[in-house]
């Protein structure tokens, strides 16, 4: 993942050059006729939410339809995806979760495969953080570490929920720092960041772009963020990489999680496309790019074969690493994946047929 801003909000020669293969008078094809329901995996608010409710509405405009949002939080996103499995394959459902559904199937949650099962759009990324209330007696992030291996679990972390991204990106940080904390979910990154804001917790471990608005007011003051460099703040000084306490940290930088919209796999090609275009169409519309800026998240479009194929990558990558944490149920091998120094060698694996 590369946290490089310039490059993800100006790389759009691919994306136009897709759109103009999807003339507008066919992007209402077989889709105008009822609203369209996109299904979020959390709760409204938070960062999946906002992209969402971002997207949709220009999305809505190229498919001369109407896009209803509805929210199904809980387990990682699993409630709202098997909601959306369980309709049909026409197109008007519609699945909005992050970074691919990557965390499902290690963790026993759900049991169908990202880059066979579904198609996938990706959208954008975010940069792991650590903040803390402003008033917290907690310094700065050596004097978390410092605490944490004092006293191992006595430290409370809150998260977006159990075996998701920032469960794993703060078992990572365990891990590689020989740390013990305790981890408390939460039902999405707002609720986790309320959490903090409230004294239920003592830190809170979830996306930057959840906590840059209360860093930018005072309410929360960053410790460090799983980024691979600085990452500057418009009028404030930039926030520290955690690497800079636990070198060893930088192999896994930068760390984060990113939002993805998808529809079940089965779904007509021609509908597939359509919804592709209105999506490329809708990544580049002036809402989009402004609330990345505002939000403090990164571009990081994907469709077809390209989606399909980081998809995969995604799980092999989460597989393998929550199992060996001890966190995930089950391993890439278990999930008849490779290690992620096969992956290239693997891919494209039996079984897989470009849809779009």
């Amino acid at each position: 993942m590369n946290v490089n801003r310039r490059r993800f909000l100006t790389d759009s020669g691919c994306i136009a050059t897709a759109l103009s293969l999807f003339p507008a008078t066919t992007l209402a094809s077989s889709l105008s006729e009822n609203p369209i329901t996109a299904v979020v995996g959390y709760k409204q608010g938070g960062g999946t939410d906002s992209t969402a409710r971002t997207l949709t509405p220009t999305m809505g405009e190229h498919l001369s339809g109407t896009v209803n949002i509805i929210n199904r939080p809980g387990a990682v996103a699993s409630l709202a995806t098997d909601f959306v499995w369980n309709k049909p394959a026409d197109g008007y459902w519609w699945l909005f979760s992050s970074t691919y559904n990557k965390l499902l199937r290690c963790n026993g949650y759900h049991n169908t495969v990202p880059y066979l099962d579904w198609q996938f759009y990706g959208v954008d990324v975010s940069i792991m953080s650590w903040s803390v209330p402003e008033n917290s007696p907690i310094r700065d992030f050596g004097d978390l570490i410092a605490r944490a291996r004092k006293n191992p679990g006595s430290v409370t972390v809150s998260n977006s929920g159990t075996g998701g991204v920032w469960h794993l990106g703060n078992s990572l940080l365990e891990s590689v720092g020989k740390l013990s904390f305790k981890n408390i979910a939460y039902k999405g990154g707002k609720d986790a960041t309320l959490a903090a804001l409230q004294g239920e917790v003592d830190v809170v471990g979830s996306g930057v772009h959840e906590h840059i608005d209360h860093i930018r007011s005072g309410r929360l003051r960053n410790l460090a963020v799983f980024s691979d460099r600085p990452l500057p703040v418009p009028g404030q000084e930039s926030l520290i990489p955690a690497s800079e306490w636990i070198p060893e940290l930088s192999e896994h930088s930068p760390f984060g999680g990113g939002g993805s919209m998808a529809l079940k796999r089965d779904t007509d090609p021609g509908i597939l496309r359509s919804v592709e275009a209105a999506f490329l169409a809708a990544t580049e519309s002036v809402a989009f790019k402004d609330r990345l800026q505002k939000k403090y998240r990164f571009a990081n479009v994907k469709t077809g074969e390209a989606a399909d194929k980081t998809a995969a990558l995604q799980e092999v990558v989460a597989s393998k690493i929550l199992h060996e944490l001890g966190v995930a149920k089950f391993s890439n091998r278990d999930l008849g994946l490779p290690d992620p120094s096969e992956f290239e060698s693997w891919w494209p694996p039996k079984g897989y047929e470009s849809r779009i």
